[in-house]
């Protein structure tokens, strides 16, 4: 039996990877340096896995080992497996390998990518186009965050992280969005740019995108050799338009014109204008495949979302728990403005874990503004560091500081689980409230937990 090994196999794409070797019949071995649900599924699927990395977790006669993005290239069982002559494989590398000979559909853009992903699985499945995918986020209607198929379509985020979206050619491609981000790979939003221009031009059938997006990229849509299809928001130039848009308690409902002309109202199981316009582009691509407009609104309106993108973990007369992944600006002004959205008079509160000292400091004006929302309280936990050598007073420094930035407003700045379960405990008891969780980080983990015991 083939084997092969996965540094960072607790991760959700390496999960997904690992699950995808599996089902071809290989023995899978992995490591990672915490225990996680992700783990235990895979240990329960056949996975043998070890937690800490250790240079006897490379057995010699392995034919691959596949590793992260976030494994230095100093650890002790990437320098074992180089000294074996073991084929190393990054994360894209082995994407690129398992969609080898498919028609590749990729989600890219600095926010939305998941989302849109899962809207994409949701919709081609209904479809009956039976996509694969590997996607960062557990969907609901799937219960997973992957797939395997006959078909020839395959679902993938088009990671702009390390320019990995480069490494796997797609067929066709979906830009949601493109700001500046990664301040560790990218010198500003122009460099950002010429790297989406790059994905752009390898893309070899289809584009769906914005006319915003098209701008920053300075392309005219009929100046491709591909098919390029745009969706808006009262955007009567957009080929995908959503008009008239209602919302009802946790649900949206607008009005789509294709091309002009009006199809008829759908339904979306969420809130918020980008998540509206994450179901246009799933829409698009859709009719680019092929789907009709019924099937696609059916299938849209048996969409239960991804774990962690405003999803509710609690909800009773006392309290609303809400966990999601937002941790760019922009995300979190646009994840925090949904609970505008709900009908309560709870008090709101939104416990913040920064993702990476560097985003944290290249965009701390921006957190500053985002955070000075209308909010009757918030907390910024401790900078979850991820990918970077940062002593803990540093982390503590720039988070007290972005405290400082939002002093104005009522702010609290907590750096221990603990800390931040006793003030939890006596908002908790004092007010009726709704705890927006928001990060990349492990705060989901706390917020779950929380939820279960409150």
């Amino acid at each position: 039996m083939k084997k092969v090994h996965i540094i960072g196999i607790g991760g959700i794409a390496m999960s997904a990877i690992a699950q995808y070797f599996l089902t071809i019949g290989y023995q899978v071995t992995g490591s990672d340096l915490e225990n996680n649900e992700l783990i235990e599924e895979l240990k329960n699927k056949g996975a043998q896995i070890k937690i800490g990395h250790q240079a006897d977790n490379i057995d010699s006669n392995l034919e691959k080992v596949i590793y992260s993005d976030a494994i230095p290239d100093e650890n002790v069982e990437l320098k074992q497996a180089r000294e074996y002559g073991i084929e190393l494989l990054g994360r894209s590398q082995a994407l690129a390998l398992i969609t080898a000979n498919k028609k590749v559909i990729s989600a890219s853009g600095t926010h939305g990518k998941t989302t849109t992903s899962g809207l994409l699985a949701q919709i081609l499945t209904g479809g009956q186009k039976n996509p694969s995918f590997i996607i960062g986020g557990i969907l609901n209607n799937f219960n997973s965050n992957f797939m395997i198929k006959e078909s020839d379509y395959f679902i993938l985020e088009g990671d702009e992280y390390g320019k990995s979206f480069l490494k796997y050619p797609s067929d066709i491609g979906v830009v949601t969005n493109i700001e500046f981000d990664h301040p560790d790979i990218y010198r500003d939003l122009d460099d950002m740019v010429a790297t989406y221009k790059e994905y752009v031009a390898g893309l070899s059938e289809c584009l769906v995108t914005n006319n915003k997006v098209l701008a920053q990229l300075e392309i005219e849509s009929t100046s491709l050799p591909i098919e390029v299809l745009t969706v808006g928001i009262n955007d009567q130039q957009a080929d995908f338009n959503a008009v008239k848009i209602t919302e009802v308690e946790l649900e949206s409902y607008f009005i789509l014109e294709y091309q002009g002309q009006e199809i008829g109202q759908f339904r979306l199981p969420a809130l918020g204008d980008y998540n509206i316009r994450h179901a246009l582009e799933a829409i698009a691509v859709g009719k680019y495949c092929g789907l009709s407009f019924e099937t696609m609104k059916e299938s849209l309106g048996q969409w239960q979302g991804v774990k962690r993108r405003f999803e509710v973990l609690s909800d009773d007369d006392n309290q609303i728990i809400i966990t999601d992944y937002a941790h760019h600006p922009s995300e979190v002004k646009a994840v925090v403005d949904n609970l505008d959205r709900i009908e309560t008079d709870k008090q709101k509160v939104v416990i913040f874990q920064p993702h990476q000292y560097l985003r944290t400091n290249s965009l701390l004006k921006d957190y500053q503004k985002v955070l000075n929302q209308n909010l009757d309280e918030r907390v910024i936990y401790q900078i979850y560091k991820v990918r970077e050598r940062v002593e803990e007073k540093e982390l503590e420094r720039l988070g007290k500081r972005l405290s400082q930035l939002v002093s104005d407003q009522p702010v609290t700045y907590i750096n221990q689980w603990s800390n931040l379960e006793e003030w939890l405990t006596k908002y908790n008891y004092s007010n009726d409230a709704i705890y927006l969780f928001l990060g990349a980080g492990d705060i989901d983990q706390f917020a779950r937990k929380w939820a279960k015991k409150s």
